[in-house]
């Protein structure tokens, strides 16, 4: 049985039930909204039920080939470095739809676009090709964007505009590198190209070549923790969205930055991590005390959350740069 795929495609499905719901009947969107949130719920808690501890091969793996010719196609999987993030992912969706009781304008809208924000998350932390990965990595930012625009606060213009330029400026750099990597990998195999990650860890890079490709896949990453000095766009983000999306955002959004940086960075490019390890490091580091500083005199709840954000967030990549297994 296809279980990540149905995971994947559960709040797709409830975003169109929740769509279909006629103008006259206004009153079911909330309760139909919780209700279809916790489906993936039960799917996340089946494969955390059964993930097989002590396996460290990809679980529940779905290989749907599109294109042989440039090795392109829906391949996903579970492991011990998603599993979590995917549990956490369909936890946090019903309670911050829960938590939206208080928003009466667009209702529909609103629900509909959390739904679809859960299932490019969900992608992002299954991805097994990177041009899949690639998608729902952007497929996360239009809701967004919206929710932010539409339902928050004074400045919420300024704020969704400054993340989406923020998100899309790496989302270029990370484009670039999957499209490289991809046909050096379709090099090794034989292939015009392979977008597999399972392929991708066998491959061995020249020294440029590797930098290259670490900066492009760090930059794209950096930006979506967001890591010192790519962190200002978050305590506008984080400020002007709704409560709901604010959850979201630091609970799952800014760890897709990090899940990047240590699914992909550390297992594809290990000797770029040797030698530039250190200055991301350094970056998490300052990013810990300048975040907590400013933390600490913030008036708003919101932007004390955002900059403790900023902070916290600068001890996971301390601790994936630091290369220690206490780190880890």
């Amino acid at each position: 049985m296809p279980v990540l795929a149905i995971l994947i495609a559960l709040p797709l499905l409830g975003a169109l039930i929740v769509g279909l719901v006629p103008k006259r009947r206004q009153e079911l969107i909330y309760p139909l909204a919780i209700v279809v949130s916790l489906m993936p719920l039960v799917v996340a808690g089946y494969i955390l039920w059964n993930f097989a501890v002590g396996d460290a091969s990809f679980q529940f793996a779905e290989n749907v080939t599109f294109s042989t010719t440039i090795g392109f196609g829906w391949r996903v999987g579970v492991d011990g470095i998603s599993l979590f993030m995917v549990a956490l992912t369909a936890l946090l969706f019903p309670i911050s739809i829960a938590a939206s009781r208080s928003v009466t304008d667009k209702i529909k809208t609103y629900m509909v676009l959390m739904l679809i924000l859960e299932t490019g998350v969900l992608g992002v932390f299954l991805a097994l090709d990177l041009l899949v990965f690639f998608a729902f990595f952007e497929i996360v930012l239009i809701p967004m964007y919206l929710l932010i625009a539409m339902w928050g606060s004074e400045n919420r213009v300024y704020a969704s505009m400054k993340f989406v330029l923020f998100t899309a400026f790496g989302s270029a750099f990370l484009l670039a590198s999957i499209i490289a990597l991809g046909i050096i990998t379709g090099d090794s195999v034989g292939a015009l190209a392979s977008f597999d990650f399972r392929d991708m860890l066998g491959v061995e890079f020249t020294r440029t070549t590797e930098t290259f490709l670490f900066f492009g896949f760090a930059i794209a990453f950096a930006i979506k923790v967001p890591l010192f000095p790519f962190h200002t766009w978050l305590p506008d983000a984080h400020t002007e969205a709704p409560t709901a999306g604010s959850v979201i955002l630091a609970g799952v959004l800014l760890k897709m930055g990090t899940y990047g940086l240590l699914r992909f960075n550390l297992s594809l490019f290990p000797e770029a991590t040797v030698e530039f390890g250190f200055w991301l490091a350094l970056l998490g580091v300052i990013g810990i005390i300048y975040g907590a500083a400013l933390a600490i005199v913030q008036p708003d709840l919101k932007r004390l959350i955002a900059y403790s954000s900023v902070s916290h967030m600068g001890f996971i990549v301390l601790g994936i740069f630091a290369l220690t297994s206490q780190a880890m």
